[in-house]
């Protein structure tokens, strides 16, 4: 089947599901409650602190490992990560993106059947799958190492064991998201996890008596942290979204749930290809250190987007139910809202990274100077970012995934090609261009198909001549 035909059926069978389940009275009234945007600001609020909080301690802990590990080992840890962040992304199938979809659906509805269902059915599907491909892919290595050996071995091998936990990390995080509990899905994630990381770190180097780490130690913390806060979501699963309904018998539905996740698992993967193709073809073709210096471009440049990040966390649910009822006006005013919240944050912290871009590096160590003009072309691709808006949601939640696939499909590969040519003439230089080029194509393509399929205007100056047009 096509891609467009799967995810136009995918879309069709949603809404299918919608009205055959009933409800949309009871998501019209509750979305038309006067406090509907008023809950939408204090959670976004919320989501924004712990953002704020954990971005800092994120950035901290990135300066931290890039001091106690040096360039080479830092690039190698971190390009083994990249390719564990795309196995984790593969392996759970999409789901992590299909729940923002059905937990606001179920709870506004309260289907508590279904709603428990697709909470303990894809935490338990994403475990066997995740558990499977990495047994796989070590046995895969080892079969490969008997024959030749491979050179960092048992950091590949940590890799491959980090997959079923940053699979999980993510489901849970939006199972959260989905059920609008802002702390319990970033609190764990954005805070809990870099203190854990820097005292592991750091008890580490005390036990060895050495200032030096290589990845092996710094991927045992990495697993070892991730399973702590595994463990502690679901705790928090069990209390927090578990405790609604209780009593419900869980229905389970894994191919419906599928048919809709699958077609989303192509958005996201092509998502993934454009965010980290840069990184992975650094890491081939310029070797590890070259991945350090382009690590702390982007990371630093990603501090830019952490509104956008905060914002978009309650958008998702939101604009799911919002098109489930219908609600073109409210959509419009949530996402014009949303708008001003996004592009003058990230406006003012866009140039002040620029302008401060050599301290900050600084703080990586000297060598790591030489990504300062990666760095700013980067943080320009992500004010064009929010100058967008949140468009990649608003088209992948209204059933418009096919358009957006199509768009992803060809950024990414753009994006693949223009690494791939410019990355051997200028090195990070022209990591920092491809990608910027590619991912601004992106939101500007994916924007216009928001105004055209849905008749939601997301940037910020479609917001000032909407408020323009309606103060008049």
């Amino acid at each position: 089947m096509r891609l467009e035909n799967c995810v136009t059926k995918t879309s069709s069978d949603l809404v299918k599901i919608m009205k055959e389940w009933g409800s949309i009275d009871k998501i019209l009234a509750k979305l038309q409650n006067p406090g509907f945007l008023t809950s939408f600001i204090k959670k976004a609020g919320i989501a924004f602190i712990i953002q704020i909080i954990g971005v800092g301690l994120s950035y901290l802990l990135q300066v931290f490992l890039a001091r106690v590990m040096g360039p080479q080992e830092y690039g190698l840890y971190t390009y083994i990560l990249a390719w564990s962040t795309i196995g984790g992304v593969v392996c759970n199938l999409g789901l992590p993106v299909a729940v923002l979809r059905f937990i606001p659906q179920y709870s506004t509805q309260g289907d508590w059947g279904r709603f428990h269902g697709v909470i303990r059915g894809c935490s338990r599907f994403t475990f066997a799958i995740t558990i499977g491909m990495s047994l796989l892919g070590t046995g895969v290595v080892l079969l490969i190492n008997s024959h030749r050996q491979i050179e960092n071995l048992i950091s590949i091998l940590f890799g491959l064991w980090t997959i079923p936990l940053l699979a999980l990390e993510n489901l849970q995080g939006n199972l959260f998201r989905g059920g609008r509990q802002m702390v319990a899905a970033y609190g764990p994630s954005k805070v809990l996890r870099p203190l854990l990381f820097m005292v592991g770190v750091g008890a580490i180097l005390f036990w060895q008596g050495s200032q030096k780490l290589t990845s092996q130690p710094v991927f045992i913390v990495t697993i070892v942290t991730y399973i702590i806060l595994v463990s502690s979501q679901q705790v928090l699963i069990q209390k927090d979204l578990l405790t609604q309904g209780k009593g419900e018998k869980p229905i389970y539905e894994i191919r419906s749930w599928l048919r809709v996740s699958l077609p989303l698992l192509l958005i996201v993967g092509f998502v993934i290809i454009l965010y980290q193709t840069d990184i992975l073809m650094i890491g081939a073709l310029l070797g590890p250190s070259e991945v350090a210096l382009y690590n702390t471009a982007t990371k630093t440049s990603s501090l830019a987007s952490f509104v956008y990040t905060a914002i978009e966390a309650i958008a998702a649910p939101t604009i799911a139910s919002l098109y489930a009822a219908g609600d073109r006006a409210q959509m419009q005013k949530t996402v014009t809202t949303m708008a001003h919240l996004v592009f003058w944050p990230t406006m003012v912290v866009t140039l002040f990274l620029i302008v401060f871009s050599n301290y900050i590096l600084g703080m990586f160590g000297p060598e790591f100077l030489a990504a300062k003009w990666p760095l700013a072309i980067l943080v320009l691709a992500q004010l064009i970012n929010a100058i967008t808006g949140p468009v990649g949601y608003l088209v992948d939640l209204t059933g418009h995934q096919d358009q957006s696939a199509r768009v992803r499909c060809c950024t990414a590969l753009l994006n693949i090609v223009l690494n791939y040519i410019l990355i051997p003439k200028f090195g990070i230089m022209g990591a920092a261009i491809a990608t910027a080029t590619a991912i601004s194509l992106d939101n500007l393509v994916i924007y216009f198909l928001a105004v055209k399929y849905i008749g939601v205007h997301a940037s910020i100056f479609s917001s000032l001549t909407l408020g323009t047009t309606n103060s008049k």
